[in-house]
This record gives structure tokens, sequence and C-alpha cells, in this order.
């Protein structure tokens, strides 16, 4: 297939890498430049384009320097306005949470929304507890507080290496505070001055805050409830320190991160009862309003919203019965989401979802061919082959970021994938089961002991995983240009794949 010099091979690929490059540029010269020469040379690049029609090398080159000053704009644009001015003094101020607080030691820790002023602040606080009257127990997620506190920039921790002020800079946040135990109290806030994504926000943490308590009431044990409401519903405030380590170090971190894997397995159950649907697009239409409402209930992180906008994409090409391209559905749903908010490429999720999915659609067809063979255990062997190509196309995509990141490779990733990836399929049947049942509590509480019992045994099992001698290699400390180098070695890896496997079809057809 030849391009003749246009986007005709993965165009939006090109788009998305155009995209990130003008992202990064913009972060660069922020310090200097201004977000409005980016815009200028935005529309003079696709005026140019539009110009050049009889040229098309150069309508590639302008369209994809448009998509580069684009990237620059956005991202000076972006923080731009995150750069605001605060009160020098303790101020009075009303607010609304927006997690659940979580204890650590003597403070409680919570994310609120200060809605007074024009524009409503995000902050971090940390509210020490009043052991006496213990009134800080009666705050939940959606409820409103007066409070005063001094507000500052976020900062970082003493001799730690980690950039934790970034970090929350990057996430939305635009101050840190503490709050004197006798320096707040409960109340109603108005909300009407809030826009609306904020204010559908706020009522989404109240119904997940309500989801949260019903697993709470199934009767799971502290391990079981940390496990079924992170998987269900991303809530991690439950998940123990030894917990985490056991899915770090098994391999099996990515199933406590909502994912491509768990909105898959909802988009399965959903189609499924969407089955007896006539009309194609009115049953699309009303799996994706329901993959979205899920969406915005479980917090709205990266990985989530790409999953959501490759099903999204992919919804659309049900209903137009054309054939996708993966790598193209993987770029475009990179181009929303950086388009919405170009922050997202520093988020660790963000680069790991997107690492995953795209080393999976590049290694995938290499290491697995779906044509299914005559023979049910020949099919069984096939289905379990399935379980571990996927992972091993997956951890090619994430084990270089993995190590850069935290320092450790997990030994075992294989064993742990043929053994988490089934119980997480049951454990979220299952949790969706229970929310159908939940009128009716006979039903609802049979399902619910199973699905216990299920994860009782998905964490006695990954624990066991983490004990093996050599479970993972730690402390390995990688600089960005030998992660950089170790993509290099994929991608060249996978083009040498690529041309042998040309080669030998062509030669085999010419025998």
């Amino acid at each position: 297939m030849t391009t003749h010099n246009r986007l005709q091979l993965y165009p939006m690929l090109r788009i998305a890498v155009a995209l990130i490059v003008g992202i990064l540029v913009g972060k660069a010269a922020f310090s200097t430049i201004a977000p409005l020469p980016f815009l200028i040379l935005t529309a003079v690049s696709l005026i140019a384009y539009f110009v050049l029609r009889r040229f098309p090398t150069g309508q590639t080159a302008t369209l994809l320097a448009a998509f580069c000053f684009f990237g620059a704009f956005i991202m000076t644009d972006k923080m731009e306005r995150m750069e605001i001015k605060l009160p020098q003094n303790p101020v009075v101020y009303h607010a609304v949470l927006l997690s659940e607080p979580v204890v650590h030691g003597k403070v409680i820790q919570t994310d609120m929304l200060i809605t007074d002023g024009d524009k409503p602040l995000k902050v971090r606080a940390s509210i020490l507890r009043d052991t006496i009257t213990n009134c800080w127990q009666r705050l939940h997620a959606g409820d409103g507080i007066i409070a005063t506190s001094q507000l500052t920039e976020p900062q970082n921790f003493a001799k730690s290496t980690f950039d934790y002020a970034t970090w929350l800079k990057y996430h939305g946040f635009d101050a840190e505070t503490f709050i004197f135990y006798s320096d707040w109290r409960k109340a109603s806030v108005d909300i009407s001055n809030l826009s609306y994504s904020d204010r559908l926000i706020i009522g989404a943490r109240k119904l997940r805050q309500r989801l949260l308590t019903k697993f709470h009431d199934m009767g799971a044990d502290d391990k079981s409830y940390a496990l079924l409401a992170a998987m269900a519903l991303g809530d991690k405030s439950a998940l123990t320190k030894d917990l985490k380590d056991d899915y770090s170090v098994s391999g099996a971190s990515h199933v406590l991160a909502l994912s491509g894997l768990h909105l898959g397995i909802i988009y399965a159950v959903l189609s499924m009862l969407a089955f007896g649907f006539r009309q194609k697009w009115l049953s699309q239409l009303i799996i994706m309003l329901a993959v979205w409402s899920y969406v915005v209930i479980v917090g709205m992180s990266p990985s989530v919203v790409r999953s959501a906008v490759m099903l999204t994409i992919f919804s659309l090409v049900t209903i137009l019965n054309r054939q996708t391209l993966s790598v193209n559905s993987l770029a475009v749903a990179a181009i929303a989401m950086l388009i919405l908010n170009p922050l997202n490429l520093y988020d660790i999720g963000f680069e790991m979802s997107f690492a995953a999915v795209l080393s999976i659609a590049l290694f995938l067809p290499i290491l697995y061919s779906p044509k299914q063979p005559e023979h049910w255990y020949l099919r069984a062997l096939k289905w379990l082959w399935s379980i571990v190509a996927m992972s091993i196309a997956a951890q090619l995509g994430t084990a270089p970021l993995i190590i850069y990141y935290f320092g450790r490779f997990s030994c075992y990733f294989i064993l742990t994938n043929l053994i988490v990836v089934p119980l997480t399929t049951v454990l979220l049947y299952g949790a969706v089961a229970v929310a159908a049942t939940y009128w009716l509590p006979a039903a609802a509480a049979w399902i619910a002991d199973k699905v216990t019992t299920c994860a009782d045994i998905m964490n006695a099992a990954v624990h066991w995983i983490a004990t093996l001698p050599g479970a993972s290699i730690d402390n390995i400390s990688w600089s960005k240009a030998q992660a950089a180098a170790a993509y290099m070695f994929l991608f060249a890896l996978y083009l040498l794949v690529k041309f042998v496997r040309k080669r030998y079809k062509a030669l085999s057809q010419s025998v």
C-alpha cells in the first residue's frame, strides 16, 4: 500500500504524534512564549494547508505543523490558567468534598472544591481529627463544610525524590490546606454557581459513595471489600499497603486500576442485555450512555476515559459496519483526551494505558492467531494461550515505564494473569449482578457471598505469587534515555518480525 506522502496509513497516529510534540514544546517554551503566537501559527498552518491543495507533501507537512502548534497553544494556555494568586492570610470559605475522607495518622485527607469566588478551587485538604467528639466520622463525599484555613501552593515532601507538588498541579489541584479540628463545621453549601460539569462530578461522587456503602454492607472482610471497591468503582482508599505490594510484586496492579479490561467486561454485559434490540444504533446508543455514566461515577481517570473513547469509536464502527484500525482508534482517543487536557500526557496512568494498548495492537497479531481449531481441548488451550499472548504483549509495552517509574519488574506476570484475568471477569460480572438484584435481598446476599469468596481466592493467589522466590526484580534505576532506548528497541524488533514474516510469506507463495 502506497501513501503518496498523504496521511493514508495510520493518519490519526501521525496527527497524535504531532500534537504530543507540540505539547512538549509548549511546556518547554511556556516561560518565554505566550499562547497567542502558537494560536496564530496554527491558523497560518491551516491556511497554508488549504492553499497547497495540489501539493500533497506540502499539505501533509502543514497539517502536521498545525497540530504541533495547536498542541503548544493548548499546553501554554493550560499552564497560564493554572497560575492563580492565593490569599496571603487564612480565609473563611465554603467547600464541597469530592472524595471520601481517608484516615492518615492524626489527620483525615480529602479532596474538596471551594465554591466561593468567580473560579472554584480544587484543594487537597488535611483535617486534624477531634478524638473526643469524632465529628469527622460524619463527613462523606458530597458533603459541604464551612472552614477557616490558610491556602498554600502545593509543596514536595522533605527528602522525597517524587515531585508531589507538580503531580498535584497536573491533576488539577490549585492549593493545599491544613484545617484545625475546631476550624470547620458541616454545612449546606450552595453549588448553583458551579458549572454543569462540576455539579455533575459532585453528584457522581455522592452516587459512588452510596454504591460503596452497599458493597460494604455485603459483609465482605476488609481485603475483599478493598478489592471490590477498587475494581468495580475505582475507589482505592481501602487498599492497604500490604495488599498494594502483593499486587505490585506479582504484576497484577493493572486489575486494581479501572482500564480497558474492566470496561470491556462491562460493555460485554451490556451488549448481552441489549441483544434483543432490533435497531443496532439504538442498542449501541443505550450502551454508550450507560458506559459514560459509569465512567463519570468512577472518577473519569485517564485509563477509563481512554477505554470509553475507544469503545465509543468501536460502537460507531459497529453501527456503520466498517472495519476498524485499532492503532487509529487509539490515536483518536489520545487526541481527544489531550485536547481536553494536555496535562494528561504527564499522567502515569495515561502513559501506561496507551503503551499497553498500542503494544497489544502491534504485537498481539504476531503472537496470536484468531483462527480456532476444531477440537474442544485445542480450543481450551487456544483460550489459555490468548491470555498468555495478551499478557506478553501488554507487558512489552508497559515494562519500560514500570521500571522507569517504580524500579520493579514482575517475573511471574504470565502466571499472575492466568489467574487474575478470569477471576476479574467473574468478580465484575458478580458486582453487576449484585447491583441488579439489590432490590431482592436474598438473591443479592447469595451472589454477594460468592463474589466475596472469589475476591478472597484472588487475594490469596496474588499473595502466594508475591511470596514466591524471585517474584520481582527491585531497585532498578533507569533514566529517561534508557526507557526511550527500550522503546526504540521494541519498535525495531516489531519492524524486524514484520519484515521476516512478510518475506517468509512471499517465499511460501512463490514456491
